[in-house]
C-alpha cells in the first residue's frame, strides 16, 4: 500500500516541480559507492559543504546557496535515496557511517580540498560522525541542531525532553507506518516546526512530501551513541545554531557544551529548521563564524 500511494504522490510532485525547475539551481550528479547523487556547485573561494536533514534535499538550503556563494565555494548535496536521487529499496543502507563515507568519497572524487561543513539535524551527526573519521577534511564546523539526542545522557535536568522525544517516536512511528506521505510530514512538523506546513511555500512543502522514504529510512536505521567522550575528540572550530522554538533547543546546547572549541548561537523565533524560517538570521551567524578563519 504504502508504494503504491507513494508511486502516485512521486508523479504528481515531479509534475509539480517541473514547473518550477527553472527557479532551481542546475544540478550536476556523481557517483560513488554505487549510488548516484545530485549536487549544486556554486561560487568560488574557500569550500562550503551542506549537509541537509532528514525530511530534505539540497533544496533545503536555498535560502543559503547564493548568500554563501558570494564568499565561497559551495557545495549541496542530496544525500542517499534523498530526492532527486534513487529512492529506497528492499535492504537499503542509510546507517550514519555510511552517509559518512558517502560524502568522503564525493570530496576525494571531486578533488575537493578540506571543507566547511554545515550539517542540518541528521545532516549534523552525519558532519559530526565525519568529523571524528576524517578529521583532515575539516576546516570548520556548522552544527544546525544535530540529531544526537544521546549526548543528553550526559546531563541532568533533561528528563522532559526525553519524556517529549519518546512520545514524538511513538507518534510519527504511526505516521511511517500509515504510509501517508501528508500525515507522515504534518506529524513530523507539529514537533520540529509547529505552524510550518500551513505558512511553508509550496515548494518547500513538496520537498518534505517527496522525501517521505528517505526521511522514514534516516529515522529508523540504527544510529551510534555519541556522549561527550565521543564529541570531544572533535578538534575543528564549531558553531551550534539552535532556535529558541525548537524541541531540540537542548540538544543543540549539550553538543556546545561538549565540543572544546565551540560557540553556540540561539537565534530567536527560530523551529528546528531555522535555515528556512530564519534564513537572514542564520546566513549572518554563518558567514560571520566562516569569516573568523582569516581573521
Amino acid at each position: 500500500m504504502f508504494k503504491s500511494r507513494y508511486a502516485a504522490f512521486v508523479v504528481t510532485t515531479a509534475l509539480l516541480l517541473v514547473e518550477s525547475s527553472a527557479a532551481q539551481p542546475k544540478t550536476r550528479n556523481i557517483t560513488v559507492n554505487g549510488t548516484s547523487f545530485a549536487y549544486v556547485d556554486r561560487g568560488s573561494g574557500p569550500l562550503v559543504i551542506l549537509i541537509h536533514g532528514s525530511m530534505g534535499d539540497y533544496r533545503e538550503w536555498s535560502n543559503q546557496i547564493e548568500p554563501l556563494a558570494r564568499h565561497h565555494r559551495v557545495i549541496a548535496y542530496s544525500r542517499r535515496y534523498h530526492w532527486p536521487n534513487a529512492l529506497p529499496t528492499d535492504g537499503a543502507d542509510a546507517k550514519v557511517e555510511r552517509q559518512a563515507d558517502d560524502l568522503a568519497e564525493i570530496i576525494k572524487s571531486l578533488g575537493l580540498p578540506a571543507a566547511h561543513l554545515v550539517g542540518h539535524s541528521y545532516g549534523g551527526l552525519i558532519a559530526l560522525v565525519f568529523s571524528l573519521k576524517y578529521p583532515e577534511m575539516v576546516r570548520r564546523l556548522v552544527l544546525v541542531e544535530p540529531a544526537v539526542s544521546s549526548v543528553l545522557d550526559n546531563f541532568s535536568g533533561n528528563d522532559a525532553a526525553v519524556k517529549q522525544r519518546q512520545a514524538f517516536r511513538e507518534e510519527i512511528g504511526k505516521a511511517f507506518q500509515s504510509g501517508d506521505a501528508e500525515r507522515i510530514v504534518r506529524t513530523a512538523l507539529a514537533n520540529y516546526a509547529p505552524g510550518e506546513f500551513e505558512n511553508a511555500p509550496t515548494e518547500t512543502r513538496e520537498m518534505y512530501m517527496a522525501n517521505t522514504r528517505a526521511f522514514t529510512l534516516d529515522f529508523n536505521s540504527p544510529r551510534p551513541t555519541l556522549g561527550c567522550t565521543e564529541i570531544q575528540k572533535i578538534g575543528a572550530p564549531a558553531l551550534v545554531l539552535a532556535g529558541s522554538r525548537s524541541p531540540l533547543l537542548r540538544t543543540a546546547q549539550a553538543v556546545a557544551q561538549c565540543l572544546k572549541a565551540s560557540n553556540l548561537v540561539t537565534i530567536p523565533h527560530g523551529t528546528h529548521h531555522i535555515q528556512l524560517d530564519r534564513a537572514q538570521e542564520f546566513n549572518e551567524a554563518v558567514l560571520a563564524f566562516l569569516k573568523q578563519e582569516s581573521n
